[in-house]
């Protein structure tokens, strides 16, 4: 017999990084007039997680969502992260009474149209159009992160998360997959991810979706989900910039050293300089990272967002930065070294030429003595 879904929500994130630095005191001056609160987790039954810098949240209005197969109410808000990423969110109610099939195909639906993506970018620069005054070195990436999280609230069966989950397709849902059967192994594989922090809700989180049974409507895990996927955003960000400095730095050294007309520029001093400062920019990311999520009391925030970094594979990425931050450190290192052979040997000009300069007029003397 087919699940009905009673009560539930769909949050679509699009995550977009617009700068350096945000800074949020003086962003929410600007947005005084229509900005929600501060990012703030239930403090009735979890205390698991305080955010440092918590983000502004700002209420964007609602709009209509126009899809194939029928158009949805949304309402839209975002967050603005104090490390120049805005989270633009549109949430849609599942209509009372939606098959889970039905809730497939919209899933399949909403991962192909491009209809939410036009609407998360309009909002995304009329908001940062407002604040742009408190974003320091404005420089919008053009690649964004994607992500869905279903939420059910209320079902038959509900009462009992991991039999429920056990007699829906939530594979299905998860990978948006309303066409082909997957198989037992691609079903159990998800299914085995599920974590929970009591005996009526449940979380299955993947690299591209998530499903929360929250019969009481909480949204924390929502929130710890979107808290990572942020983080990812800038992963990748610093991961690409990285490459694209590397590249830079080679091509950099092979054309100086191919070029004779400015023997007499030292080109390396900017270039070490900035391969330096490169260097400390990542190390401060990483570590703000490491130190961004606090821990206290109950720890099932904590594993939500471990669980969070394992699918969006935190680590792989870490190590990236990590080894082109060493071999950053290594060229900045041989550049430095390079400076200082070159002003070693223009010293040791500057001495040749300020004591030939001081022999010519003995050489003078001695020769009309001799003469």
């Amino acid at each position: 017999m087919p699940t009905a879904i009673e009560k539930g929500s769909i949050l679509i994130h699009r995550v977009f990084d617009i700068g350096g630095e945000i800074s949020l005191a003086r962003a929410e001056q600007l947005l005084s007039a229509d900005s929600g609160p501060r990012m703030k987790f239930a403090t009735n039954t979890r205390k698991a997680v305080i955010i440092k810098d918590s983000p502004l949240k700002a209420d964007l209005g609602e709009e209509i969502l126009d899809l194939s197969s029928a158009k949805y109410p949304v309402r839209i808000f975002a967050r603005i992260w104090n490390y120049g990423v805005i989270s633009v969110t549109l949430e849609m109610l599942i209509p009372p009474g939606m098959e889970w099939g039905t809730l497939v195909k919209l899933a399949s639906e909403l991962e192909t149209s491009g209809e939410v993506d036009l609407l998360a970018v309009s909002r995304k620069n009329a908001l940062k159009k407002r604040i742009m005054p408190s974003v320091t070195n404005p420089a919008e990436w053009d690649i964004f992160e994607d992500y869905i999280t279903y939420i059910v609230e209320k079902a038959p069966g509900i009462e009992d998360p991991k039999e429920f989950i056990k007699k829906v397709d939530v594979a299905a849902l998860i990978l948006a997959e309303d066409k082909e059967r997957l198989g037992d192994e691609s079903r159990s594989f998800i299914l085995e991810s599920a974590i929970q922090y009591s005996s009526t809700d449940l979380a299955i989180i993947d690299w591209n979706s998530a499903l929360l049974i929250e019969p009481d409507g909480q949204r924390d895990v929502a929130d710890v989900i979107e808290f990572s996927l942020t983080h990812l955003l800038e992963f990748r960000y610093y991961d690409e910039m990285l490459s694209r400095k590397l590249e830079e730095l080679y091509d950099t050294m092979d054309n100086k050293r191919e070029s004779v007309v400015n023997i007499f520029r030292n080109f390396y001093a900017d270039i070490a300089e900035d391969s330096s400062r490169k260097f400390m920019e990542f190390s401060e990311f990483l570590g703000r990272v490491e130190n961004s999520l606090k821990t206290v009391g109950d720890p099932y925030l904590a594993v939500v967002f471990r669980a969070s970094a394992m699918e969006f594979h935190f680590e792989d990425w870490k190590k990236s930065i990590s080894r082109k931050m060493d071999t950053l450190a290594q060229i900045s290192q041989i550049l430095h070294g390079e400076v200082n052979t070159r002003r070693s040997h223009w010293l040791e000009i500057i001495v040749i030429v300020l004591i030939a300069a001081e022999m010519v007029p003995m050489m003078l003397d001695l020769w009309k003595f001799l003469r």
